[in-house]
């Protein structure tokens, strides 16, 4: 019985250390994630939905400049540079709208969110532009006018296909004179006119090339 008496300071003096190292340790932790708190999950989930709606706008304003780039995909679907027609002005606006939130670096939240929405309404408005120039086609033009689009199309076909450079020109200049003939038709009508990147494709390509210095 002694003997375990003599034994009780030390068992107080161990269990002091014991509850003193515990009690260090949980200060400490406590400490390092008050002052590195880690994101909450609807952050991290927010900018993971920022970040692919970036990609995303990413693929879309590439198809819309592929589009507006290329003269053949312009005369196929003409509506969809017709910004008279109710889809194409609606897809113009909600593509302007996610371009104007559009940020390099992560943005706050309230306008990461609106980017990640506007992307969306832009991809939805896109599709039914697309959907809406497939169905309209040359239907807005008129017989005339028809005739010139399709004939534009085969120029620009056989200057692609042209064997020789002086082929490649001549069927240019004569695409660039049917255009500028639909252009002046349609005009009087629609609010209808070769994008600026289609018509800059054409002058560039029917220019026939430098003489060597």
């Amino acid at each position: 019985m002694d003997s375990l008496q003599g034994f009780e300071p030390l068992l107080i003096v161990m269990l002091w250390l014991l509850i003193s190292v515990y009690s260090r340790v949980a200060l400490q932790r406590r400490w390092r994630t008050s002052a590195s708190p880690a994101p909450a999950p609807a952050s991290r989930s927010l900018r993971l939905r920022w970040e692919q709606a970036g990609e995303r706008y990413g693929r879309l304003a590439g198809e819309y400049a592929g589009y507006e780039s290329d003269p053949l995909e312009v005369l196929r679907l003409p509506a969809l540079a017709d910004p008279a027609v109710p889809a194409t002005t609606r897809f113009i606006e909600a593509f302007s709208e996610a371009m104007a939130l559009r940020t390099e670096e992560y943005p706050p939240e309230p306008m990461a969110r609106e980017f990640v929405d506007a992307t969306a309404r832009a991809e939805r408005a896109w599709t039914a532009a697309r959907e809406a120039a497939e169905k309209l086609r040359a239907s807005r033009f008129t017989a005339e006018e028809r005739g010139l689009l399709a004939q534009a199309v085969k120029l620009l076909e056989l200057a692609h296909r042209g064997a020789t450079p002086a082929e490649q020109e001549a069927a240019y200049a004569a695409a660039r004179q049917v255009l500028a003939r639909l252009e002046r038709s349609a005009g009087t009508r629609l609010d209808w006119r070769v994008p600026a990147r289609a018509r800059q494709v054409v002058d560039r390509e029917g220019k026939p090339p430098l003489p060597p210095s």
